[in-house]
């Protein structure tokens, strides 16, 4: 009895967790279907008739495409989650772009129906701050960005192997 239970809460915890595969910059930059410089002007979370979940409905200003098409100035994109009179709907490992906010956005698939639509969920969301008069990009974690170097001139035989990315 006690092997069975031990066995059944490690199951429950683990179903917590959520694993993403990491990937380099230039994965990122490859995968995206969109990459765009822009806002968050509004954000609403709505209740889905069919599930019964929480999903919140995030628009960007688009202030510089870099990459994809789009087809106007603003784009709406879906994410699992959020709150919605008081009750509350988190996706462990995701981040939710935030109301005011400007970033560098890699979207995975804008049209796909997806728990998160960034690539990588964090590692396709970059925050862009205004520190003493410049803007810098940090990671949604709040780390700075100082550099980006392309992997692909590396030779595979150095590369370090593909991490987890797991959290709980």
């Amino acid at each position: 009895g006690l092997i069975v239970t031990s066995c059944s809460a490690l199951f429950s915890i683990s179903a917590l967790a959520t694993t993403l595969m990491g990937m380099d910059i230039d994965d990122v930059a490859d995968r995206a279907e969109l990459i765009f410089e822009g806002e968050v002007i509004d954000s609403q979370a709505q209740l889905d008739s069919n599930s019964g979940i929480i999903n919140t409905f995030v628009t960007f200003r688009v202030i510089d495409l870099i990459k994809g098409d789009l087809g106007g100035n603003n784009l709406e994109l879906k994410f699992a989650g959020g709150e919605l009179n008081g009750e509350i709907v988190e996706v462990s490992g995701s981040t939710l772009p935030m109301l005011g906010e400007t970033g560098i956005y890699f979207v995975e698939s804008a049209s796909r129906d997806m728990l998160n639509p960034l690539l990588g969920w964090s590692q396709g969301h970059f925050l862009i701050k205004s520190e003493g008069g410049q803007r810098r990009v940090h990671t949604v974690s709040d780390n700075p960005v100082t550099q980006i170097q392309s992997v692909s001139a590396i030779p595979r035989a150095i590369k370090a192997p593909i991490q987890l990315i797991q959290d709980n």
